[in-house]
């Protein structure tokens, strides 16, 4: 029998293509941008380039205080020179990163290089010659010199605030910091796991006994090497060792050929053992990219951190009393001139007197003016404002000089000391108001930079986060809530706010994927801190099972092939949409058949013995009518919507199935089930394991049997609303298989032949709306209290076209019989049945039930109970 062949080559190519294909993968975009300038990116990036900028950002921000200080004039044209390489240097690394860097053009560091650049002008010494910021060493005349002298004062207010717009360069540095950073980060391999298993792995025991000969004939062929080396001296052995060695030789080589067939049996694809034991966690570098958050988030930081610097360094010198006051000095030359003219040999007390008034004139007008005058002399007052004694001593200034009381002569001298006070209030005074100024503005910046900073992290990374908890919370609490939760539009937060979209996809697909019956799977497993751990202990719930089946699945399955597939979906889209709309879930889809279920919430019920109480009634009726209003509407689209009847038109289909329609076949049951998850830690399916379970299924499979759309319990119909029994009817009454307790079977009134057309079709996003828009006006009326079961019936269009040919008649006649059947009066049952038929020839219950009494003449068996085994599941 031959093996069946295995193509290394494709195998290998299907495996590079996986792998390919996960590593392409690019959730958050951040590979899309297209590098148009390789080159001069390559020129950016190098490190050689990197170094040379940032050792030429530092000379920008103290090459011109070195100058100053280490160098004379005779220097100034070399620090000239490096000065105007500078600027070109940065003119060229501005114009290369407006063409590769995205977004930095026009943009807040671009400006901030342009403004740093251009104030290097100012480090020139020739051109703030040539502007006049500096006078020139060929001035002569008194009047150049004038004008040299206040040249050189405003060159250096200039150049003071020169060297606060210079400092702009540290932000270079802080940049090629931020940009190595990002380049170590990209250049991080990232450990994974390897795709390819080693063969070594897969056939450990074939690759042992391969790596251990292939060893051993490497040994043997450096032996071989090794005797032709000896030459002669091998001669000399004896001819049976010789012998000996060719023959194990022989055996060697045949065994590592025939281990070397089975390794060439093996896909090539798959590395040998060596490779393998050197790669068990192969290491695979990859390019990781900082996230649009985090570069939006650093860049606005850095810029909110510079504006307030400069806006720092240059409006705190504004809050200076010395920008506004030179210090005065005058009483300090006053009193040293009032010494020197009272020491004068022969001056006059009026001369005195009048050099007191002339100093108290001039310094009036000052901003320090004088408040008190203590001179020596003994006929003359002392000086002495009317605010002086109420003066503070931090508003006082004191100067004072010694005078000799020889030369001054002794009868006219008192005490030798000449003291000035100057009046600093008015000083004081607005120095307090540039005080409260200043704290104004250093509360409005402090203030400006936390809600400044605060924002951006909010914005940036607080704000998704808390949204990101809260819809975590809400899924924990309910998964189903995630099917039903928005996305959030991208906007400039593109990748949080795809995590937080990622968040609702992956909670809507675990609500798909786990059901209603997985939500305490999934909510205990986020809301747990430690390990997955879906083998949860199962719970006793009650609820309503129906189950539904599409007939001739295998024909189907066996002429579409692939189309299969898009043939289920249809259908299934009918099933689950319609099911949720009413107020009930999809559990498990088996191919041809679904398990849908109307859970009752524990609060509803309680058990009292064997006997289920339920807290609202009223409810459990709603529950149940909606169980079976979706499976009619379920029927009526399978025979309207177009998609559907387009199978009808199916050549393939009509070929196999002549006159083929979509078909499908329901049950309805009520009772207990464990809900909890099925399988093991590879793979789990959430849903129900219950005899109430099997019950629904049995149903559907008995809808073949008597020929009718739906099945429903006894056990189910007794909850049923007035309104809705109207439309129903017992059919029989069974033992099912496993179970001794009889069961009244009920169908319900419904016609789905030669049904018109659906003629709405929406796109797939307004059909979403659409549907759920028309689940919440039905929600609406059960929560109000406006349902009502008949009227919504006939109100309902897909329900009032299935039930149109209902006729009450024709009920009364067969309910006339039925009851007949089960008390045993077959021949009255007959005759009530046969009244019937004529109403409704192809009534699939009639033939059923003349089936059943045909097989003893019409007459009822000598144990009849009023219920018969159901043979068929």
């Amino acid at each position: 029998m031959s093996e069946p062949q295995v193509n290394p080559e494709v195998d290998n190519q299907s495996v590079i293509s996986e792998e390919s294909n996960a590593d392409d993968i690019d959730v958050f975009g951040q590979d899309q941008e297209i590098d148009k300038f390789p080159l001069l990116t390559s020129i950016l990036d190098s490190s050689w380039f990197q170094i040379f900028v940032n050792l030429l950002t530092i000379y920008a921000l103290f090459g011109d205080d070195i100058r100053i200080i280490a160098f004379d004039k005779r220097a100034d044209d070399g620090f000239d020179v490096i000065t105007i390489i500078c600027m070109i240097i940065f003119s060229i690394e501005i114009v290369i990163a407006s063409l590769v860097r995205t977004d930095y053009f026009n943009s807040f560091f671009f400006w901030l290089d342009i403004i740093s650049t251009v104030s290097q002008i100012l480090d020139i010494t020739q051109f703030n010659i040539a502007v006049g910021l500096q006078g020139s060493v060929a001035a002569k005349s008194a009047s150049q010199l004038s004008q040299a002298n206040k040249a050189s004062k405003t060159s250096s207010k200039a150049i003071r605030v020169v060297r606060l717009v210079r400092l702009i360069r540290i932000v270079k540095l802080y940049k090629a910091a931020s940009y190595s950073q990002e380049q170590a980060f990209k250049r991080q391999p990232i450990r994974t796991q390897t795709i390819k298993k080693s063969r070594a792995t897969i056939y450990p025991s074939v690759y042992e006994n391969i790596n251990n000969m292939v060893i051993e004939q490497e040994n043997l062929n450096k032996k071989e090497n090794h005797t032709e080396q000896r030459g002669s001296i091998e001669s000399h052995k004896p001819e049976g060792e010789d012998n000996a060695n060719s023959q194990e030789n022989r055996e060697n080589q045949n065994m590592v050929a025939k281990q070397l067939q089975i390794e060439n049996s093996i896909p090539k694809s798959l590395p040998n053992r060596r490779q393998s034991m050197k790669e068990p966690s192969q290491v695979k570098a990859k390019e990781i990219k900082e996230s649009r958050v985090s570069k939006r988030l650093s860049d606005s930081t850095t810029k909110k951190v510079i504006i307030l610097v400069i806006i720092l360094l240059l409006i705190m010198p504004l809050f200076s009393s010395d920008y506004y006051f030179e210090p005065s000095y005058s009483l300090a030359y006053a009193a040293e001139y009032f010494r020197v003219v009272a020491e004068i040999p022969n001056t006059k007390l009026s001369e005195i007197n009048q050099t007191i008034n002339f100093v108290i004139d001039q310094h009036k007008s000052f901003d320090t003016p004088v408040g008190y005058i203590t001179n020596p002399f003994t006929e003359i007052e002392n000086y002495q404002t009317p605010s002086y004694q109420y003066l503070r001593e931090s508003s006082k200034s004191y100067y004072f000089e010694l005078v000799d009381p020889v030369l001054v002569g002794l009868d006219y001298i008192g005490d030798p000391v000449i003291l000035f006070v100057s009046d600093n209030s008015d000083v004081e005074s607005k120095n307090s108001i540039i005080n409260i100024v200043n704290t104004l503005f250093v509360s409005a910046v402090l203030l400006f930079g936390a809600i400044a900073f605060s924002n951006d992290a909010n914005n940036v990374a607080l704000k998704p986060i808390d949204r990101m908890i809260v819809k975590v919370n809400l899924i924990a609490k309910n998964p189903q809530l995630a099917k039903e939760m928005k996305l959030e539009s991208e906007g400039t937060q593109k990748e949080t706010t795809q995590i937080e979209n990622a968040i609702i996809k992956i909670g809507a697909l675990l609500a798909l994927g786990f059901g209603d019956a997985g939500s305490a799977i999934i909510g205990t497993n986020m809301a747990s801190s430690g390990d997955v751990d879906p083998m949860l202990p199962g719970k006793r719930k009650w609820a309503i099972y129906g189950f539904c089946d599409i007939r001739n699945f295998t024909d189907a399955t066996e002429v579409l092939q692939k189309d299969v597939m898009l043939f289920v979906n249809n259908i299934a889209e009918i099933v689950h949409s319609m099911v949720d709309r009413y107020q009930g879930s999809a559990n498990k889809n088996i191919g041809d058949a679904f398990l849908l279920v109307w859970k009752i919430n524990d609060s509803q019920w309680y058990e009292d013995g064997n006997e289920i109480k339920w807290s609202n009634l009223v409810f459990i009726n709603q529950l149940a009518d909606c169980a079976l209003i979706a499976f009619m509407k379920i029927y009526a689209k399978i025979n309207r919507e177009p998609k559907i009847l387009e199978y009808r038109n199916d050549e393939r289909l009509s070929q196999r199935l002549p006159g083929y329609k979509v078909k499908m076949g329901f049950g309805l049951h009520i009772g207990w089930g464990i809900e909890g998850a099925i399988g093991s830690e590879f793979k789990i399916d959430a849903s129900y394991l219950s005899p109430n379970v099997n019950m629904a299924s049995r149903l559907e499979a008995a809808t073949k049997q008597y020929g009718v759309a739906v099945l429903i319990s006894s056990e189910l119909h007794q909850y049923f609303s007035n309104e809705i029994k109207k439309y129903t009817r017992q059919i029989d009454k069974v033992t099912v298989k496993g179970s001794v307790k009889p069961i009244g079977l009920f169908t319900v009134e419904m016609e789905g032949d030669d049904l018109p057309p659906s003629k709405q079709d929406y796109p797939q996003e307004e059909k979403q709306q659409v549907m759920y828009e028309k689940k919440q006006i039905f929600l609406q009326q059960l929560e109000s209290g406006d349902f009502n079961g008949e009227l919504y019936m006939k109100r309902n269009k897909d329900l009032g076209l299935i039930t149109k040919n209902f006729n009450p008649e024709f009920l009364h006649q067969f309910g006339q019989g039925f009851q007949g059947y089960l008390l045993g009066n077959w021949k009255e049952a007959h005759m009530w049945l046969e009244k019937a038929k004529q109403i409704k020839p192809n009534d699939g219950p009639i033939s059923t039930l003349f089936n059943v009494m045909g097989e003893t003449n019409f007459k009822a068996p000598q144990d009849w109970k009023g219920y018969r085994e159901l043979t068929e599941k």
